[in-house]
């Protein structure tokens, strides 16, 4: 019976992780790409924000739990590992084609990382948790070596030319050309598909396995301490708030950080919901954590909108003097998403309109049609 209720815990503690962080990360992109966020934190550096990394690990712990989630689908018995590693390969280049659709419009591209880690997640999904773990380090170290042979970069994908532009900038355009690029981020969602081959049985608030990610992230912060004497400090926001959440990191630091903190926020859901046990909003809780991905689409269209919106009006300051409208508008369109998902769902489909795309793709191929 203990086993069964650690079970149902484990499902609905990353059901309620990948809800929240969803949301999270559906605020924080358009908020950071307008700017407005930064003026919510700290008044005096309304102008072109540079700490990009102040709220990223937002949509790093997502990544994480998605890659935590796509290992418990891989420890499902009445699903054979090839067919759900061709699925889940196939919705890879699905949220990479909309990543790619986007991307004349918006360097902050989140998709186009989703459509890589699951396209590269479903090529390892047979894999132990080991070498998983040694697979995400090396893409860790291989994104540092490409960065320091100037591999071109660039905060928003353009029209590419092969002819005028060459190779160096094609590697530039698969691999950095975009503020969520495939190196290093991927590296963050193939660690939580590690750990989630692992054992994820919640044991307290700070199981054993905490311990292991509480390393890592001191890790982290020595490893900031060393880049910062072998670089150069980097600015801090005035704002006082307690380390890694008041300054930018290198890119090793927070790689490693948001790998430390998203082991403990899932260890952390795990247990919590052991704790809590049945409840009757759980169901609808995790009917809406199925309909992620259709939620970060459409605000991803609408706050596009917003900001072009502010831009052709010649207005886009207000988006950093009035970061509240901004707040308002996100808040406004995520409850407005949920709602229609869920009258998608009672008239339509039971699956939010995206994941039904997905789902339809995978079975007419599955079905040899």
């Amino acid at each position: 019976m203990k086993s069964g209720s650690n079970k149902i815990a484990h499902f609905n503690g990353i059901s309620f992780a990948l809800l929240i962080f969803s949301i999270a990360t559906a605020f924080v992109v358009p908020f950071i790409t307008v700017g407005g966020i930064f003026s919510i934190v700290d008044v005096k550096k309304m102008q072109i924000p540079v700490y990009f990394a102040y709220f990223d690990w937002i949509p790093a712990i997502l990544l994480f739990v998605l890659g935590v989630g796509l290992a418990i689908q891989s420890k499902n018995k009445s699903q054979s590992s090839q067919k759900l590693g061709l699925n889940t390969q196939r919705k890879g280049a699905l949220l990479l084609g909309i990543g790619l659709l986007l991307a004349s419009s918006w360097g902050m591209d989140f998709f186009i990382i989703l459509g890589a880690s699951f396209i590269i997640g479903s090529w390892l999904i047979r894999m132990d948790s080991l070498t998983i773990h040694v697979i995400s380090l090396a893409i860790i170290l291989l994104s540092l070596v490409l960065v320091n042979l100037d591999v071109p970069f660039k905060f928003k994908y353009f029209v590419f030319d092969v002819q005028v532009d060459g190779v160096a900038k094609l590697l530039a355009f698969v691999g950095f050309n975009g503020y969520y690029s495939i190196f290093p981020w991927v590296s963050i969602f193939l660690s939580g598909l590690a750990v989630g081959k692992g054992v994820l049985r919640p044991r307290g608030f700070f199981p054993p396995t905490s311990f292991i990610a509480a390393f890592i992230i001191v890790l982290g912060y020595l490893t900031n301490l060393y880049c910062i004497d072998l670089y150069a400090q980097m600015d801090s926001f005035s704002a006082k708030f307690l380390y890694p959440f008041d300054q930018f990191l290198y890119q090793p630091s927070f790689i490693l950080i948001s790998i430390g903190l998203g082991w403990l926020i899932v260890n952390f859901c795990n247990h919590l919901f052991e704790l809590l046990g049945d409840r009757d909003w759980i169901p609808k809780m995790k009917e809406l954590a199925t309909s992620k991905l259709t939620m970060l689409l459409v605000i991803y269209l609408l706050g596009s909108l917003f900001m072009m919106g502010f831009a052709y009006s010649g207005t886009i300051v207000i988006g950093f003097a009035h970061p509240f409208l901004l707040l308002t508008f996100i808040s406004l369109s995520i409850l407005a998403t949920f709602w229609g998902i869920m009258v998608w769902k009672r008239k339509v489909n039971k699956h939010a309109p995206l994941e039904w795309l997905i789902k339809y793709i995978s079975a007419k191929d599955n079905s040899g049609k």
